[in-house]
């Protein structure tokens, strides 16, 4: 299969991953009667019957994490930040796999295991944002700022939700979150796009 193939498709697996999270949290909101998307958080979705819709969408970003990990590894094997930066895109996939296994028992006793896969999460997507930076320049230039100023503001959003009250939880926190899916969605279309060039 030609370079250029493997681009396309792991640059629009990465899109629908940002288009399967965010459909999974639209769609259990509509249907989970008691969720107040402001003041619920987006994992109290995956308590109850249509818990499973919550799964699939965190199931199907973590598969477009690991698409962009195989397309941006076809493109280039080389340096040891870059080669750091894919372990970690990878890493972030098979956490977002464990939190929707375990999601469950958010607000739960278990709740524990679910708070240190976010706590990894956040750690790993910020550390990611750094790494990768400069080595995501040659496909559009701008996504070396992009993914530093996505690192800055999530350095500065994220510690901050523990102490967000009760009542705005939800809100918060699908804010925060939007970042992932913001980044995903602009490196996998720049991905897309590069096999054009």
């Amino acid at each position: 299969m030609k370079k250029s193939a493997i681009f396309k498709i792991c640059g629009i697996l990465g899109i629908l991953g940002c288009v399967g999270v965010v459909a999974g949290d639209v769609i259990g909101i509509a249907v989970h009667e008691k969720h107040d998307p402001v003041s619920n958080t987006i994992s109290m979705l995956a308590i109850g019957k249509y818990g499973w819709i919550q799964d699939l969408g965190l199931d199907i970003l973590a598969l477009g994490f690991f698409a962009l990990a195989a397309g941006l590894f076809t493109w280039k094997r080389k340096e040891t930040k870059w080669i750091i930066s894919l372990i970690i895109l990878v890493l972030i996939s098979a956490d977002l796999v464990l939190i929707a296994e375990h999601n469950q028992y958010a607000g739960r006793p278990g709740e524990k295991i679910h708070r240190i896969l976010v706590y990894i999460l956040a750690g790993l997507f910020f550390l990611l944002n750094m790494l990768i930076s400069s080595g995501l320049q040659p496909i559009k230039s701008y996504l070396k700022k992009f993914s530093l100023w996505i690192g800055g503001i999530w350095l500065v959003m994220a510690p901050l939700l523990p102490l967000i009250p009760d009542n705005l939880d939800g809100a918060y926190e699908r804010l925060v979150c939007s970042l992932i899916v913001i980044w995903l969605s602009v490196v996998s279309y720049h991905l897309f796009k590069f096999s054009d060039s």
